[in-house]
C-alpha cells in the first residue's frame, strides 16, 4: 500500500476510534486501560475488605485465573449490575470513568454497590476481577459471570479468566475479525498458561456506540469459536455505548498445574515459548503515520518503514492466534490430577508476558522466593525496539498481548520443551536461570535499559556488569 495510502486510511480511521470516545494516540495499543492497581484497586480492596466479609462476600488474591476443583454441576450466569442467582464464584469485570478510577474511596464504593447487588444464598467469592477505565462518565458498568456449583468433586479443576481489548491496530477497522481473534486469544493464554485448555468455553463481552458494529463483534465471535472448538455460551451484553471486546473464558484440567512456586530452585532454567514485545511495532508504525518526521530519524538508524511492516506482521500474527500449542506442551509436563511434582518431569511455574512485559520474570521470582539471572530478552525486533525506547514512543518495548509464555523448570525439562515447542513451528528461548532461593532479586544486563524507560520498572531489577 502505497505511503499515502496508509496516511490517509490512518486518519479515517483515527476519526472513526475518537467518535468512540477513544484515542488510540494516548494509548499503548492492546489491553483496554487498566485501573491502576497500586494506587486504587488494592487501597479499595483493602477499605471494602470488612464490609465484604460482613456481606458473605471473600475477593481472592490477585492471580492470573479463578482456579477451583471442578464440580459435577457447574451452572455459569451473567449478571450486569447486579441480580439473583445462588452463585459460589465470580469472575468480574468493572469498567469505570476516570474520576472513579483515580479515587479509591469512589471506587470501593462502586465495588460494593456491585457485589453486594448479587442476591445469593452462599458464600460468594470473586476469584478473579478486571477493571478498565472509560472516559464516558455515563458508562460505568458491573460485569460479574457466576458459577453454581453443586454435586461431588471432580479429578479436574476449572480455570476462568476474563479481559479486554479497545485497539489492537489502528489502521484496522473496531469490527475486524482481528479485534476478536486477540481479545479472546488474550483471555485464553491465562489459561494456557496454566496447562488448561480442555472444555474451552467463553461468553463475550461485547460493546459498542453502533448497535450495528456491536452485532459485527458478536458475529465475529461466532465465527472464532468455531474455528477454534471453543464453546459459545450466550447471554446478556453491556449496553453502555463504549468499545468493549473481550471474553469471559473457562476451561479444565485433568493434570495438576504449574503453581509449584515452593519447588522453583537453584540450577533451573528459564524459557519464553516466542519473541516477546508485539506491541512495539505497531505502535512505532501508528506513530511514524502520526509524526512522518520520525521516518527520516529512523531510516538515519538503518531502519526502513518495510522493516517496520514486516515487525509489525510479524507481532498480528502471534497476538491474533491463541496459545494451544504451548498449553499442551506444558500439559504434557505436568503429574496427572493428585500426582506428586518431579523435578526431572515437570514444570514448575509459568506465567505469560502481558502489560508488564519481561517485569513478570521479576514478579514471579518473588512469587517464589527465588534470585534469578536474567540474561536474555528476546523481542521481535531489536533495533524497531531500542527506536521506540529511546523516542518514547512506548514506554516498555517488552510488553505484549496475547502474549509469549515464560517457564520455570529443571534443564532437562527445559531442553524436552524447547524441542517439542521447536518441532511445533514456534521459536522457544531460554532467556535465565534461577540462582538460588532468595527474596527475588532479578539481575540483567545494562542493555535492559535499552528496552525499558518506565523507571518504577527499571528500579525492580539489578543491573550487572555485561561480563
Amino acid at each position: 500500500m502505497a505511503m499515502s495510502d496508509l496516511f490517509e486510511r490512518f486518519r479515517d480511521n483515527l476519526n472513526k476510534y475518537k467518535k468512540m470516545g477513544i484515542n488510540p494516540l494516548s494509548l499503548a495499543t492492546g489491553c483496554a486501560v487498566k485501573v491502576d492497581l497500586i494506587d486504587t484497586v488494592y487501597p479499595a480492596l483493602e477499605k471494602l475488605k470488612e464490609k465484604l466479609l460482613a456481606n458473605n462476600i471473600e475477593v481472592m488474591p490477585r492471580e492470573d485465573t479463578d482456579i477451583f476443583v471442578s464440580r459435577e454441576s457447574e451452572v455459569l450466569k451473567r449478571v450486569i449490575n447486579g441480580g439473583e442467582f445462588d452463585a459460589d464464584r465470580a469472575i468480574s469485570l468493572i469498567q469505570v470513568n476516570q474520576e472513579t478510577a483515580g479515587n479509591p474511596e469512589k471506587f470501593a464504593n462502586f465495588l460494593l454497590k456491585i457485589y453486594t447487588g448479587v442476591k445469593t444464598r452462599r458464600k460468594l467469592i470473586v476469584g478473579k476481577g478486571h477493571s478498565i477505565v472509560t472516559t464516558n462518565p455515563k458508562a460505568e458498568v458491573g460485569i460479574l459471570d457466576l458459577f453454581k456449583l453443586d454435586g461431588r468433586e471432580l479429578r479436574s479443576y476449572t480455570l476462568s479468566n476474563n479481559d479486554t481489548i479497545q485497539i489492537v491496530d489502528p489502521l484496522d477497522d473496531p469490527g475486524s475479525q482481528m479485534q476478536v481473534d486477540v481479545g479472546v486469544s488474550n483471555s485464553l493464554n491465562d489459561l494456557f498458561t496454566k496447562g488448561a485448555f480442555q472444555d474451552l468455553k467463553m461468553i463475550p463481552v461485547a460493546d459498542a456506540p453502533d448497535p450495528d458494529l456491536k452485532k459485527t463483534l458478536l458475529n465475529n465471535f461466532e465465527r472464532f469459536s468455531k474455528r477454534y472448538n471453543v464453546e459459545l455460551l450466550t447471554d446478556v451484553q453491556p449496553s453502555t455505548g463504549t468499545l468493549m471486546i473481550g471474553a469471559t473464558v473457562v476451561g479444565k484440567s485433568d493434570h495438576e498445574l504449574p503453581t509449584y512456586y515452593d519447588k522453583v530452585d537453584e540450577g533451573m532454567e528459564i524459557l519464553v515459548t516466542r519473541p516477546v514485545g508485539e506491541l512495539t511495532p505497531i505502535n512505532v508504525h501508528m506513530w511514524l503515520l502520526t509524526v512522518p518526521e520520525l521516518i527520516d530519524t529512523m531510516e538515519e538508524r538503518g531502519i526502513t518503514l518495510n522493516k517496520v511492516e514486516e515487525a509489525k506482521k510479524r507481532a498480528l500474527d502471534y497476538m491474533t492466534k491463541p496459545n494451544f500449542d504451548s498449553a499442551e506442551v506444558i500439559y504434557n509436563h505436568l503429574p496427572e490430577f493428585g500426582g506428586k511434582f518431579d523435578l526431572e518431569s515437570h514444570v514448575a511455574m509459568t506465567t505469560d508476558v502481558t502489560g508488564p512485559g519481561i517485569f513478570v520474570v521479576k514478579e514471579f521470582a518473588e512469587k517464589a522466593l527465588v534470585d534469578v539471572d536474567l540474561y536474555d530478552v528476546p523481542v521481535i525486533d531489536r533495533e524497531i525496539s531500542e527506536f521506540a525506547t529511546e523516542n518514547f514512543i512506548i514506554p516498555n518495548s517488552t510488553a505484549g498481548t496475547n502474549g509469549a509464555i515464560v517457564i520455570f523448570a529443571s534443564k532437562k525439562v527445559i531442553d524436552d520443551i524447547a524441542q517439542d515447542l521447536t518441532k511445533r513451528g514456534l521459536e522457544p528461548r531460554i532467556i535465565g536461570r534461577v540462582l538460588r532461593k532468595g527474596t527475588g532479586v532479578v539481575y540483567v544486563k545494562k542493555d535492559v535499559c535499552k528496552l525499558i524507560h518506565r523507571e518504577n520498572i527499571l528500579k525492580h531489577f539489578k543491573v550487572r556488569d555485561a561480563n
